[in-house]
């Protein structure tokens, strides 16, 4: 039986009939437009003007466009615009369900007509699956979303089995948060221990290690849930937050050398170093090579011992020092720097290249106005590659749960190859934002019974490209509106390769993305276009 990642039909049946509304909607007005901010050519060609001033019209409201803010809130809203008047001040729009009453009662809403309604059974499947993750999830999902690592959740790949230990500044209050009291009663935090004051709390110190933690290991159903909710987990305080000296960097070998002995699994650090109370200590540029700092030095041997390290790239991307600190330098690593919502570099984000030469950071994730769990019991949003370092930290975790028999670097390697800019990469973004579910297809696609899709970025932008994998010498990719039209179709060109397809420019709204394997074989994933 061919094993088909991305597929939705185990959750919910093609057979299920959902109903996709159809509605005009019109506007109280138009935002803040005024006819004042417009001369005629902002909004007519040279023939319509001239029709109008042969005829005496004059430029009036409803020449004005309708609010772009207004349309992209309904989109926000899941909503599909399959037209716009300005003469009405109004949209004609899809909605996959038959539920539309409260699109009605939105505060810039004047009116909603019901036009029709039908029974369209696929429109709703990919949405469905979407949402119900959202709301289990809560603020937290679109930082394992941009990953794709709902993939790997949705499979059982949570962490199981996998120990992770976090080097940080303290873990304050951690032991009595609610986001961690499944960690708590499962006993999955194993040990703790404080390399700076030299005894086994952790709790009553910097609450800088609670936050990168809750990135991970929280799991609070509609409230927030961590990239690796399930693993096991070792607190190491390495770092004392009062001050700044290279004997941090030494508590960070031993620390790495107590988690090999444990056998530790990950190792995320959220720290880096470069400029210290004492000046004599301080890094240079030079010293950026991976191989010369006592940090970066431990870092590497725990790679060399089998560990997977992953380590924030730095805060210092706006500054006249811009590059990396140690032991984000270090080789074998996964050095992670910052995006935001949107996909876009963080300003903050350090860069590289290392002293060496070396494409610095390895991968990014969200890191900006990124959602964690505080001391106070609370949720909160913050800036930092601390943030984005741990995100990727559980990720890494769940994805060598799904393939234990490779190695830290294989693991590595099929997160840089599904990365997107894993062919064109750079010192800013280094080789782009993974995709989870790319990376453990990788990790299994020279399996003959494989077979897998998946777009990347989605939502879709003009540089959106399909990955598709198949055993079979017959297949095609297809592209169909919600109704049902077939408007992109491309049959297969290699068996047995990792195919990147070019996707057409297609205008807002959703789609479904179909590949046929084979006779029997079908792998579903929806595509959300935006303007």
């Amino acid at each position: 039986m061919k094993k088909l990642i991305f597929i939705l039909l185990p959750l919910f049946s093609f057979s299920q009939n959902v109903d996709t509304t159809k509605f005009w909607l019109e506007f109280n007005d138009k935002g803040t437009a005024q006819i004042s901010d417009y001369s005629a050519s902002d909004l007519f060609s040279l023939r319509a003007i001239e029709r109008r001033e042969k005829q005496n019209i004059s430029i009036n409201y409803s020449d004005l466009p309708i609010s772009a803010d207004y349309v992209q809130s309904l989109e926000n809203m899941q909503v599909q615009i399959l037209g716009k008047s300005k003469w009405f001040n109004g949209v004609l729009c899809s909605y996959a369900s038959d539920d539309v009453a409260a699109f009605g009662n939105l505060n810039f809403v004047k009116s909603l007509e019901v036009l029709y309604v039908t029974s369209d059974s696929t429109a709703r499947i990919a949405s469905k699956f979407e949402d119900v993750l959202a709301d289990s999830y809560g603020t937290s999902y679109d930082q394992l979303s941009m990953l794709n690592g709902q993939v790997l959740h949705q499979n059982g790949f949570q962490g199981q089995n996998i120990q992770i230990a976090v080097f940080d500044a303290g873990f304050r209050n951690a032991n009595n948060l609610d986001v961690f009291s499944s960690l708590i009663n499962n006993n999955q935090i194993l040990g703790t221990w404080d390399f700076v004051a030299h005894e086994s709390s952790v709790y009553e110190d910097h609450s800088h290690g609670t936050s990168v933690l809750s990135f991970m290991a929280s799991e609070l159903q509609g409230e927030m849930i961590g990239t690796a909710p399930k693993a096991d987990y070792w607190l190491f305080r390495t770092e004392d937050g009062a001050m700044e000296n290279l004997i941090e960097e030494y508590n960070w070998l031993m620390a790495a050398e107590l988690a090999d002995s444990l056998g530790v699994d990950v190792i995320n650090s959220s720290l880096g170093y470069t400029e210290f109370d004492l000046a004599e200590q301080n890094h240079t540029y030079k010293d950026m090579d991976g191989r010369t700092t006592p940090i970066s030095r431990a870092a590497l041997m725990a790679s060399r011992k089998g560990i997977l390290v992953s380590n924030s790239a730095g805060n210092s991307g706006n500054n006249s020092w811009y590059f990396i600190g140690a032991p984000a330098d270090a080789d074998s690593i996964l050095t992670v720097g910052s995006v935001d919502v949107n996909r876009s570099l963080s300003y903050f984000s350090s860069k590289g290249p290392t002293a060496d030469s070396r494409i610095k950071p390895t991968v990014c994730a969200l890191g900006q106005e990124a959602t964690y769990a505080n001391t106070n019991n609370e949720f909160s949003s913050a800036n930092g590659t601390s943030f984005s370092s741990p995100i990727i930290a559980g990720m890494a975790a769940c994805l060598w749960q799904a393939n234990y028999s490779k190695s830290n670097m294989e693991i590595i390697q099929a997160i840089t190859e599904s990365a997107h800019l894993f062919n064109d990469p750079n010192n800013q973004l280094g080789y782009g934002i993974p995709n989870f579910g790319l990376a453990h297809a990788l990790l299994n696609y020279e399996n003959v019974n494989d077979g897998f899709a998946s777009v990347y970025p989605n939502p879709v932008t003009t540089s959106s490209n399909a990955y598709v994998y198949s055993a079979e010498v017959t297949a095609s990719v297809n592209i169909y509106t919600v109704s049902g039209k077939l408007i992109f179709q491309q049959d297969w060109l290699n068996s047995y390769f990792l195919n990147t397809i070019e996707l057409p420019r297609l205008d807002a709204g959703v789609y479904l993305l179909q590949v046929n394997l084979g006779e029997n074989s079908q792998l579903v994933e929806k595509l959300v276009v935006t303007n």
